[in-house]
């Protein structure tokens, strides 16, 4: 019997219009009333994922910026942190420099960029029609470097975009060879850059210790490299129908693309 469902958002849970389907939210709904806790383990900020949990009226922890940050859903909180050094932020964005490619990052739940583009300019627009608890504020500065060294708080994330796929690789190639971060991607275009040691795995193994969860009672559900450690850890791995080949291949089922309201056909099958 499955106690806990760990869910991702973009492209599992979220169709390409990044809404939640009818279906989707009927049969986590479902799964809530059962008493089942649902879990949202993102890479998004934090007011990015809030958005969808509130929708859902989920009250566990938010797993956020790819496990460096869990925070409480009722008081905005953070209960965990791990942080990426100032020193490797800088060396970072110095191999992205000479690269000539887009980056940006996030101190205290605001996105700061050196260039409008990407994420940035999504963001930028999409915010305009939110609410202020879901509004992502976006700073384009002339330097990254001096805001991260005049913050208090350091990043959660270094995130990097290219439609220029082999530019992307050779730039994370680069960034790879520091010892002492994390890369991981959560789509074709794009890498992100944590601390060592942050996974959405480490964020659900925190979570399910502090209520006593065995591994064998938690499900989870995702689509990309991202989610590879979540899936690792929880007892019963799902992957999307989208998923990329290396997530299927080490899930032990695959469902329905998230077009195709692939989550609720898992709850379904699984838990209902």
């Amino acid at each position: 019997m499955y106690k806990m469902i760990a869910i991702d958002l973009d492209g599992t849970l979220l169709d390409s219009n990044k809404e939640i389907s009818c279906e989707n939210r009927q049969y986590i709904k479902l799964a809530l009333e059962k008493g089942i806790k649902v879990l949202i383990c993102s890479g998004r900020i934090y007011p990015g994922a809030k958005i969808y949990a509130d929708q859902l009226s989920i009250d566990e922890p938010l797993v956020v910026c790819n496990g460096a940050v869990i925070k409480d859903l009722k008081t905005g909180e953070v209960l965990y942190s791990n942080l990426l050094s100032k020193d490797d932020c800088y060396a970072v964005i110095e191999i992205l420099r000479n690269e000539n490619i887009y980056f940006h990052t996030y101190i205290d739940d605001v996105m700061y960029a050196e260039k409008l583009d990407y994420s940035a300019l999504h963001y930028m627009i999409k915010s305009k029609d939110l609410g202020s608890d879901f509004r992502i504020d976006v700073k384009v500065v002339g330097s990254v470097c001096e805001i991260i060294g005049s913050s208090k708080v350091n990043p959660a994330k270094i995130v990097v975009m290219s439609s220029d796929l082999e530019a992307l690789a050779r730039a994370r190639c680069l960034v790879e060879s520091i010892k002492t971060i994390e890369v991981v991607k959560s789509s074709h275009d794009n890498f992100e850059v944590l601390n060592y040691g942050v996974s959405k795995g480490k964020a659900l193994e925190i979570i399910s210790q502090g209520l006593s969860l065995k591994r064998e009672e938690i499900m989870a559900i995702g689509d990309n490299e991202n989610d590879y450690s979540m899936l690792e850890y929880a007892g019963f791995s799902v992957a999307m129908g989208n998923a990329e080949e290396s997530i299927k291949d080490i899930c032990d089922f695959v469902t329905l693309s998230n077009n195709e309201n692939g989550v609720a056909q898992v709850i379904k099958k699984f838990v209902l």
